[in-house]
């Protein structure tokens, strides 16, 4: 009873993520496919065969939370990256799929079958006949999720004030008075127009925190607000540096640059 308490639960908070649904449907369909053909033609129906050739779907779980958490730290801004980069995951993840499926299916079919499948034949099976289902799925499902997270991001309300606690006081501070954020280590150093405020949240943190449209992550090691540069200068080598009205100067780094490039124009 616990069990089926916390599956409720579970459903009714919304934390399965949808395309586990998916699978898990499409899974137990596509057995229930292969017992009516199996009905229709006359043959045999071996359930132990379906499940097996079956767990086909199952690889999209473990790999599409992997996919979900690569889109989360690479992320290009520019549209023709983004359809290269989804473009080279639904190849590399299709291939990686295929692989991960025909290994278990070997290793299993050696196991409870006499003679053993062989490798190149179940591969070869999983590219034509099913090498288009999962392109489909690893291109599409970026560009659905990207799209979605950028909609969520547009959507969110960024705050005018953020709360420091510092020692047993908790101050409030507007964000726009806060002209840079940098790193020392393990704190952040938050530069307002007349303090500086150690804090432990990190730069990736912050900058969710901030609107990205002002607050441009520049560096590894330093968020800057865009309102209070006074001068760029090239570093005649890709990189920039951004003087501050505090006169912090700051390095704008090339790994960066899609952040700062509006900055040049």
């Amino acid at each position: 009873m616990k069990k089926l308490f916390y599956i409720k639960k579970i459903l009714e908070n919304g934390k399965i993520p949808s395309y586990l649904i998916i699978v898990v449907f499409v899974f137990v369909l596509a057995i229930l496919q292969d017992y009516i053909y199996s009905r229709i033609q006359g043959t045999g129906f071996y359930l132990s065969e379906s499940f097996l050739y079956n767990t086909f779907w199952t690889f999209f779980i473990p790999l599409t939370v992997f996919i979900n958490r690569l889109i989360k730290i690479i992320n290009p801004n520019r549209e023709y990256r983004r359809l290269v980069y989804n473009l080279g995951i639904g190849i590399t993840f299709s291939f990686l799929h295929l692989v991960l499926f025909t290994f278990l299916f070997v290793f299993v079919s050696s196991l409870i079958f006499t003679p053993a499948h062989r490798f190149s034949n179940i591969f070869n099976s999983a590219l034509s006949n099913q090498f288009y289902i999962a392109l489909l799925w690893y291109v599409i499902f970026p560009f659905v999720y990207i799209s979605l997270r950028k909609t969520t991001e547009e959507a969110t309300p960024y705050s005018e004030k953020i709360k420091f606690k510092i020692g047993s006081k908790i101050i409030t501070v507007l964000t726009s008075s806060i002209q840079l954020i940098s790193t020392e280590k393990p704190y952040s150093v938050v530069h307002t127009n007349d303090k500086k405020i150690l804090d432990s949240k990190s730069l990736k943190e912050f900058g969710n925190k901030l609107d990205p449209s002002i607050f441009l992550r520049v560096h590894r090691s330093f968020i800057i607000n865009s309102t209070f540069i006074k001068e760029l200068k090239s570093r005649n080598n890709g990189d920039y540096e951004a003087l501050l009205q505090n006169d912090e100067v700051i390095r704008l780094s090339r790994h960066y640059r899609d952040n700062w490039h509006q900055l040049l124009h």
